[in-house]
């Protein structure tokens, strides 16, 4: 039915998830799930976000934190379809939130001692990608993405899963960022390269099985046409988009930023060109650090949904296998040039007016991450098959889209950077002005 008071339209726009601020739903349809448990369907423009709630004391809470929405869907989820995946242990159950600033609700759950992660996903719509890798992956037995375990559904469409928790000293930008940081400082090499071998082979092995996927969304084809043109044309209408941040950016750098996109974007289109015919596989899509955990040896890969600057329908779109690599290189080298500038207790700002200015000086501070890389690559190599994934048993093709990749995964950093003013553009902006040779 619809809904609904002042008081619940004033906790949707509160809410972090909310799409569009300022905007008011066009309308909140309520559901009933259970005792003391209701969900919203909001609608506002041509987006749909869905959000259960448990009501206590008259005070709206999102379902994910608490126990009384976890002991629902382990029980069956009423109105919500529930679909395990693992056999749950009797006992206590124990929910603690964990914030996060991202659209998704998150939360670590414990049931009977055992723990589990239960991601609640606002964006309701049928595109979401990670339900279809955690079940893939599970279903396959790959022991480097978290096991699904729950997902919960509601009129088709998954709008939660819950997946075996991972144990980890950190995500897996943290053992480079150290690494990195006591180089700049002490300029001590570390066992950083095995590292990234690790990370290499773990990738190899991803990519092995998703190059085995027989389901429609990630079942291996051919490059065409419609391909290529769908991934340059995502990126020309982001480039439209951050036009005028753009010019402010030039403006305030000194810098032909437009001049340095323009060239960028040819450049890319004729590399991307060049990958027509090759064999493309469903890739990680947004594979850089942070979506890795590590628990002190291994890595898993985590976070299946796709670059958040992108349409759902550009995220379902397949690329080839180098992707996945181009998006390590390029945060390796966020993390070098972070590391850099706390080594040297810079901002980041100072530090690319430095590289800018003093190329060698760059090139020093960059040394770092291309042996880290080149550590990983030579691994990913070895445990790989070339012809499986790509078509083609050339190294020398796969390189030259690796580095066709990082130039597209660079400018999409440098949209996105933009578009939502996280202060950190100088990184990409750096690598565009390097590879261009452009003063």
């Amino acid at each position: 039915m619809a809904c609904c008071g002042d008081e619940v339209v004033e906790w949707v726009l509160g809410r972090r998830w909310y799409p569009l601020k300022g905007v008011p739903p066009d309308e909140i349809i309520t559901l009933n799930l259970g005792e003391g448990l209701k969900g919203f369907l909001i609608k506002v423009r041509s987006l749909q976000v869905f959000a259960p709630v448990t009501i206590k004391g008259g005070e709206y809470v999102e379902g994910e934190y608490t126990v009384e929405y976890v002991k629902n869907l382990i029980s069956g989820g009423g109105l919500l379809e529930v679909r395990k995946y693992d056999e749950f242990p009797e006992g206590q159950v124990v929910v603690k939130a964990l914030p996060t600033a991202w659209t998704n609700v998150i939360s670590v759950v414990e049931v009977g001692g055992r723990k589990y992660v239960l991601k609640g996903y606002r964006t309701f719509s049928p595109e979401l990608s990670e339900p279809r890798f955690l079940r893939y992956l599970s279903r396959r037995g790959f022991p480097y993405s978290p096991k699904l375990a729950l997902e919960v559904l509601l009129g088709g469409v998954v709008v939660a899963v819950m997946t075996r928790y991972v144990e980890s000293v950190g995500d897996g930008g943290m053992p480079f960022y150290l690494s990195a940081l006591r180089y700049f400082r002490e300029g001590v090499r570390d066992d950083i390269e095995v590292k990234a071998r690790e990370l290499g082979k773990v990738v190899a092995l991803f990519h092995e099985a998703m190059s085995l996927c027989d389901e429609e969304w990630c079942s291996p084809r051919e490059a065409t046409d419609e391909v290529v043109d769908a991934w340059l044309s995502d990126l020309r209408s982001q480039e439209v988009k951050a036009r005028e941040s753009l010019r402010k950016l030039g403006v305030e750098l000194g810098v032909d930023v437009t001049h340095v996109i323009e060239y960028s974007l040819d450049r890319l289109e004729r590399s991307l060109n060049e990958l027509r015919g090759l064999r493309l596989i469903r890739t990680h899509g947004d594979l850089h650090l942070a979506q890795t955990l590590y628990d002190g040896e291994n890595f898993t890969l985590i976070d299946f949904e796709g670059e958040p600057g992108r349409t759902g329908r550009r995220r379902s779109v397949l690329e080839t296998a180098s992707r996945d690599l181009a998006c390590l290189l390029r945060s390796l080298h966020y993390v070098a040039m972070f590391a850099y500038a706390e080594a040297r207790k810079k901002s980041l700002a100072e530090v690319f007016h430095e590289f800018v200015k003093e190329r060698e000086l760059g090139s020093e501070a960059l040394e770092w991450q291309d042996t880290v890389f080149n550590a990983l690559l030579r691994e990913y190599l070895r445990n790989t098959s070339l012809q499986e994934i790509q078509g083609l048993n050339d190294e020398g093709v796969f390189i030259n889209s690796l580095k066709a990749w990082a130039l597209e995964r660079a400018l999409y950093e440098l949209f996105y950077e933009l578009n939502y003013g996280t202060g950190y553009v100088y990184v990409p902006l750096e690598y565009l002005l390097r590879e261009g040779q452009l003063p």
